[in-house]
């Protein structure tokens, strides 16, 4: 393997800040938003449906445990796989493999026969959703300007808000009660948004310039930033650097293994800030059904409405999240300030029996976790060299979903009796 020098790496970033953003990055953002839509339309009905399976199959508590997790477990393993993939066969091979990974898994959940068969299927599908997002958020890192990367990843959260919609009106159809239903069709439902996705993505969404660049490959450079330049309607020519003499192979590993190292310390850093984000975000996207269902019993509004009132607040806290990250305070005390925050909505919602209280800690919850996971990509995005960029963030990823992993099962292996103040307090 070969590798060019630092110095073409940034007259290639020097070349994106130049023609800006336009119509080429918008087409490729919008392909990569497409897998956070399908991520969402997975994800979030992984409690509802686990409730519908426990009363279709009469499971016990750690059966119930181990159906909530398995899928997330599949999220580990396709996160730490993705980093191999992504920068070895490019950014969108592993986009590509998702799509059609969440499609297979969610046809063989349709089909399963048993609790066994759809815990096989569950776990595929994690693993699908898991593999594409290192190299999607990647993939905006590599064609934005610098200055517009944030707002282009927003972009990624807004089709989160978007895909949690399509999820909550799958819910309607299916699973009205969150409980119990048509949960078959509802695993089918989940799945038409990568098939719609995957063709469009096969032909139109395009590897990076900068990968292109780290295997040598100069032709793929040059397409792709003059057809770059041309949809972004700039007259800007790719003028390459002089030719430099090519590292060999070892050499090559050598500076992988020395970038790792040198990237230790913020390496940490970032798979702490993704178990918490993960552990946070995930646990409540499980948590949120459960709590929901039992306020909305008696009241005026179904379950699902409630949850699409809850869901409904993605909106507001996408636009906080993108004007917070236009501020001046720098990365470190945004992510205190929300931390604090989401404490003292994990306090609201410890007091069972007062539904305010509870319905409050809901909504500051929802309104802070996309700026809290937002910055924190952002954050990864902007730390690591391209080199090693997409295997960083799958190590790190892969520490944050074990956050993922760990939530559902502690909720239900620590639940306490329905509407008591011990319900959920082990998780809060």
């Amino acid at each position: 393997k070969t590798c060019r020098p630092a110095a073409n790496q940034k007259a290639v970033y020097d070349f994106i800040e130049e023609a800006g953003v336009g119509s080429y990055q918008i087409e490729q953002v919008l392909l990569v938003a497409c897998f956070f839509f399908s991520e969402a339309a997975e994800l979030d009905v992984i409690s509802p449906l686990t409730t519908a399976w426990r009363l279709e199959w009469a499971l016990v508590t750690d059966q119930v445990a181990l159906l909530a997790s398995v899928g997330y477990l599949g999220f580990a393993a396709g996160t730490l796989l993705a980093g191999v993939l992504g920068d070895n066969f490019g950014r969108r091979v592993p986009i590509l493999l998702g799509y059609l990974g969440v499609m297979a898994g969610s046809f063989g959940m349709w089909s399963a026969p048993s609790p066994l068969v759809v815990g096989v299927f569950r776990a595929l599908t994690g693993f699908s959703v898991g593999i594409g997002v290192p190299a999607s958020l990647t993939t905006i890192a590599e064609i934005a300007p610098a200055k517009s990367r944030a707002m282009l990843i927003s972009v990624c959260y807004a089709a989160l808000a978007l895909g949690g919609l399509y999820a909550d009106l799958g819910l309607y159809f299916f699973l009205p009660d969150l409980k119990s239903g048509d949960w078959r069709s509802l695993c089918l439902w989940s799945a038409v948004p990568a098939a719609i996705a995957f063709p469009i993505a096969l032909f139109e969404l395009e590897d990076t310039p900068i990968f292109h660049l780290l295997k040598g490959d100069t032709e793929n450079v040059k397409r792709v930033l003059s057809k770059m330049a041309e949809r972004n309607d700039r007259k800007v020519q790719w003028t390459p650097p002089p030719a430099t003499a090519l590292t060999s192979g070892s050499a090559d590993t050598a500076d992988v293994l020395e970038l790792f190292k040198s990237s230790a310390v913020p390496l940490l850093g970032c798979a702490m800030l993704d178990f918490a984000y993960n552990f946070t975000g995930f646990g409540c996207g499980y948590f949120f059904p459960l709590v929901i269902s039992e306020l909305a019993e008696g009241a005026p509004i179904p379950p699902v409405g409630e949850l699409v009132l809850a869901n409904l607040v993605a909106f507001p806290a996408f636009y906080l999240s993108t004007q917070v990250l236009n501020l001046d305070f720098g990365y470190k005390k945004i992510l205190v300030g929300i931390g604090l925050i989401e404490i003292c909505a994990c306090l609201c919602l410890m007091q069972a029996g007062v539904p305010v209280l509870e319905i409050l800690g809901i909504f500051i919850l929802k309104l802070m976790m996309v700026s809290f996971s937002q910055t924190v990509n952002v954050v990864k995005s902007e730390t690591f060299p391209s080199k090693i960029r997409v295997s960083a963030l799958s190590v790190s990823g892969t520490c944050g979903r074990m956050g993922a992993l760990l939530a559902p099962a502690l909720i239900e292996e620590t639940r306490g009796a329905p509407n008591s103040p011990e319900e959920f307090r082990v998780f809060l």
